[in-house]
Formats: C-alpha cells, structure tokens, sequence
C-alpha cells in the first residue's frame, strides 16, 4: 500500500483521537474565549508554514460546534483568491452554509436573500466607473482610455463626494442584514468564519480580504479568525507598499494574536513511523544487522530535532522515506537505512546544502561543522553525530580518496592517550564506520553504499511531493 499525504479528516466524536501535538488545550482555552463574548473582532492563528495550522482549526471548527454549539464556517482564502472580489468569496461560503444547514427554513433563507441583495449593492458601489487614480502606473491600460479617465477624473470626483452618504447607508443596511441573519441563527451565540491561507493567496486578495472585513464585515455576534503565517504575510504587504512596519499594518486589522507553537514533534514523528509501517517495511527486506545499536526511528527523531524540521516537513521525509524502502531490493544492510534517512531529511531541508555535500562543492570541515550538532540528542553509546561525520567524510568519494581519509583519522585516534574516554570511542568508531566492508568479498564500503543510496534517492525527482500538500 502507497500512504500519502491528504486533508486530515476530523473525527467529530472523538475530535482529538488523532492530536499527536497536545493541541486539547489550547482549542478548549480559545474556545471558552470565543464562547464568551458576541463582540466583533478578529483573531490571527500565526505559525510558520508546514506547522499544522489548517488541522488545528479544523479541529477548533469541530470543537466549537460539539462542546458550545457556535455555528461557523471554515474556507481556504487561496483556493478562492481567483475571485477578484474577497467580498463575494465571503458571501458565497455564507450561501453555502446556509444553503447545506438551513434548506428546511426558508425564513432563514429569505434573509440571506436579502443579505445578498445589499452585498451586491455594495460590490457595485465598490467599482466606480473611472478608475484612474486607483490604475495609472498599477494596470497595463491603453493610453487612450488613460487620457479619457483624466478628462472626466473632475466629474467622478464630484460623484464620489455626493454618494458618500448613500454608500455608507448602504453599508450599514448591507451590516444590519447580515446581524439579522445571524441573529436568526443563533441569538445569543457568535457566529465564526475560520479563514486559512491568507498568506498563500495574491498579495492584493489579501490585502483587499482583510480591508472587507474591517470595514464591512465589522458586525457584533460576528468573529474571523485568520490562521496566517504571519512572516509570509508580511512580505505579501511591502510587495504591494514597500518596506513598511507590517506590525503596525496588520494591526489596524488583527485584534487579537495567537502563536501556535509546536510542542511535540517527537510524539507526531512516533506517529507517522507507525502510520506509514516503515518498520514493517525494514522487516520485510530481510535487513542483516550491522550496528543495531541505534535504531531508524531514533535517528529519524535526532535529525527532525537537529535540522529543525516543521511537520509538513516531517510528512514529507517519511512519505520519501517509505517510498525508498519499498523500491530496495532485500538483503541490504541496515546501514543503507541510515545513509537514506539522513540524505532524505537534508535534502527536504536544505537543498543547497545538499547539493554542496554531493557534489563536493565544499570541504569536509566545513560541511561537518554544518551538518554535525553540538547538542547530544540521543542517549545511544554511539552518538549520531558520529555516524553523520562518517556520511560526510564518505560521500562523492572513490577508493583512494576513502582510505586517505581512513588513515587520517586512524591518526586523530592514535593520538588520544585515554582508551576509556567517550572522546576515544567516537573517534574509534568513526574509524569503524568508515573501514567497514559490506558483500561477500569486502569490496562494499560506505563510499559505495552512499553511492546507490543517492542514485535511488534521485528516482524521488521524478515525483512531485507539493502538489496536494495540507497541513
């Protein structure tokens, strides 16, 4: 069986039976929040991107309609950004909603006809027929119909002043009729729209997004929350008005931030192994033993910690990773394993730095220094560290550049008075690693075995893992 990456599906009986991430808390915690007031105001859900924003307001959304019975809507702002208009993406999930829950209450329908009937009022309004203040140098326009703007921009100007009034009753009747409807809904509850992938979307979608719900969305009993990679945003903002304090920007539209941490990839990385069977996968080709002292799973953790790997991240290697495994052939050694598992997770990491350690386009001080972790994870006799040195001193290595590098370091060994010290014993089996001859007849050596570990890895070019990625 191929396991893939795919929307997370919540469980709403048992909304949490999945949470590898101990988010229980924090959805109680905001939920008791949002359940506690019919303000209007809008809530941003900040995380870097691949850290598991859109299951946790999935799970939220699921929580707030199970424990507190508050209606709401959730919708993806980048699937819907090829609308010009964030207004009418708005209003079409509203529609949708209304149109799943309430088909057997056309009182509730007429209202939301009504609400439509004004929105597209206020859609029309928001589009004036001359538009070159708002277009010169922004829109590639004839030059003609420019210099027609220009000698009619006096006019418009004079309309725009005398429909101010008409435009901001039209707003506020636009505001009453959507407080009618959600009133009707649930009177003494709020009503929330989750959106996800603000920062994913066009710059001025989403821009134009968050200036809809200021300023017309801005509605008691109604509350947005924005799940956003804030840093992302940012940039999407100063593309748009250069380098200005997003900060500020953004809180003329958030009134409220919370940073979704991640508190346990250890537990999500336990999870994932078990899910996608790569033990089974290991057994099942026969692996002989060679150091069995550290284990896939441990080294997968110590390089998820050390590379700093969010968890779309983590999805990614272990999809690579069972995809890998199952194309071996049986009767491979356990190092294989290893070697596969650190190239893996790097090279979804670091591609750069991938490439400079395959290519050699850097020397072996250098790339160790890069690729080697002062803080000792794992509690294996052997550190990882070391097994990661031996990668390094190994890879894009021929038969004579190898043993130059096994008598180098058999020297640093030599050196090293202390026999019992922890110093010795890395240096000791760094020198192990690197001289250990796979096969038969010996002439299978590390250089060698990173050798097909990469030729098999580049077979994973030929996929494309982003493509229907979610969080």
């Amino acid at each position: 069986m191929i396991h893939k990456n795919k929307t997370f599906k919540i469980n709403e009986e048992h909304i949490f039976l999945h949470d590898k991430l101990q988010r229980e808390e924090a959805i109680e915690n905001l939920s008791s929040l949002v359940a506690s007031t019919q303000e209007a105001f809008t809530m941003s859900i900040n995380a870097s991107w691949g850290a598991g924003k859109t299951t946790f307001v999935k799970m939220w959304q699921a929580y707030l309609k199970k424990e507190h019975k508050i209606n709401s809507i959730y919708f993806s702002a980048w699937e819907d950004d090829f609308s010009n208009e964030p207004l009418i993406s708005i209003l079409g999930e509203i529609n949708s909603y209304i149109s799943e829950n309430f088909e057997q209450k056309p009182e509730v329908k007429a209202k939301l006809e009504k609400v439509k009937s004004f929105g597209s009022k206020v859609i029309k309004r928001g589009f004036p027929a001359f538009i070159k203040g708002a277009t010169s140098g922004v829109l590639d326009i004839d030059k003609g119909f420019e210099s027609a703007i220009g000698a009619i921009s006096e006019e418009t100007t004079k309309e725009l002043i005398n429909n101010y009034s008409k435009n901001k009753e039209l707003t506020e009747a636009f505001q009453d009729a959507i407080k009618t409807l959600l009133n009707y809904i649930d009177e003494d509850k709020p009503f929330v729209i989750f959106i996800d992938e603000l920062d994913r979307c066009r710059p001025l979608y989403a821009i134009e997004l968050l200036e809809r719900i200021k300023h017309i969305f801005g509605i008691d009993g109604l509350i947005f929350i924005l799940s956003i990679d804030k840093k992302q945003l940012s940039e999407s903002i100063k593309s748009q008005y250069g380098n200005i304090d997003t900060n500020s920007y953004l809180k003329r539209f958030i009134d409220l931030e919370y940073n979704l941490n991640n508190p346990n990839r250890d537990d999500f990385c336990s999870f994932l192994y078990k899910e996608y069977e790569i033990d089974k996968i290991i057994q099942s080709k026969e692996i002989e033993s060679s150091y069995g002292n550290l284990d896939h799973l441990s080294m997968m953790k110590y390089l998820i910690e050390s590379l700093d790997l969010t968890l779309r991240e983590i999805e990614q290697a272990f999809i690579q990773i069972g995809i890998v495994f199952k194309t071996m052939q049986p009767r491979l050694y356990e190092s294989h394993f290893r070697v596969f598992i650190f190239f893996i997770a790097l090279r979804i990491k670091d591609q750069e730095l991938y490439l400079d350690l395959v290519m050699k386009r850097k020397n072996i001080d250098e790339l160790i220094k890069k690729l080697t972790f002062p803080k000792k994870i794992n509690n294996s006799k052997h550190d990882f560290n070391t097994v990661i040195k031996s990668l390094v001193y190994a890879t894009a290595r021929d038969e004579q550049e190898l043993q130059n590098i096994i008598k180098e370091q058999q020297k640093v060994l030599d050196k090293i008075q202390d026999k019992s010290s922890e110093e010795y014993q890395e240096q000791e089996w760094l020198v192990t690693l690197l001289g250990h001859k796979y096969g038969q007849w010996n002439d299978y050596k590390l250089n060698k075995l990173i050798e097909t570990a990469i030729k098999k890895i580049e077979f994973l070019d030929k996929f494309n893992f982003e493509g229907n990625s979610s969080e």
